[in-house]
């Protein structure tokens, strides 16, 4: 179904090549992170693992705040910066448990796009150094993968799943109730955790248009909604 333009040094896969539903699904995410910052009036925004730096670049375009991506990978920051030049945006290398991220100071959002689950086991403590980075009133936005869903479940909790899809040894998607606990346990207010989102990426473009008509029924379906792809996670610091 899916196809990979990009991996990072260590051969994980982490971006997806553009065809049929991805770019789809990558604006209509990328348009919930601005609602997100014009929500929160932010001036100053941090995408946590910005990989090539599309979600930054299409925030910026899309807002006046100051737009800053961090990731690890020095073959995807070398990609964002060669691709994306905006005044208000720029990438910056930073390992959130091994650098000090308060370098970069505090800001109104911190968003992140299916990267938490790379931190599942240090989960707590990376969202108390987010906590610790947020202004007052401030807050976070991030879309992270549903394990109850059935594609999920077979790419995050199948050996042959895990293989095909290149994942990280520690890497793993999230119960609605896990990733709120967790977000709790590190002190974040005002927790929102909404289940939703069933266009999968790398659809052929015939089946967008009857998955988009139809996702409305099925997101508002008690039965059914736990088995959309994504939580669409808010928290206030």
């Amino acid at each position: 179904m899916t196809q990979h333009k990009l991996q990072d040094e260590r051969g994980f896969n982490q971006v997806f090549a553009p065809i049929g539903s991805t770019p789809v699904r990558a604006n209509r995410r990328n348009m919930w992170f601005v609602a997100q910052a014009n929500r929160l009036n932010a001036r100053r925004i941090l995408e946590i693992g910005c990989g090539t730096g599309d979600a930054a670049a299409h925030i910026a375009m899309h807002t006046t705040a100051e737009v800053i991506g961090v990731d690890i990978s020095d073959s995807f920051l070398a990609h964002a910066n060669a691709t994306h030049k905006a005044p208000n945006l720029r990438f910056e290398k930073l390992d959130l448990l091994g650098d000090d991220p308060h370098v970069l100071g505090k800001f109104d959002l911190i968003y992140g796009n299916g990267i938490l689950h790379h931190l599942v086991v240090q989960l707590e403590p990376v969202l108390s150094i987010l906590r610790s980075m947020t202004q007052a009133g401030g807050g976070i936005a991030f879309i992270e993968p549903n394990l109850m869903n059935p594609y999920c479940a077979f790419i995050f909790g199948t050996k042959i799943g895990r293989k095909w899809a290149r994942l990280e040894p520690d890497e793993m998607a999230f119960t609605a109730s896990g990733l709120q606990r967790k977000a709790q346990s590190s002190g974040w207010l005002d927790i929102s955790i909404k289940t939703k989102d069933f266009l999968l990426p790398g659809i052929p473009s015939s089946f967008v248009g009857p998955t988009i008509a139809i996702e409305p029924l099925l997101e508002a379906t008690s039965l059914i909604s736990w088995l959309a792809q994504s939580h669409f996670l808010t928290a206030r610091a």
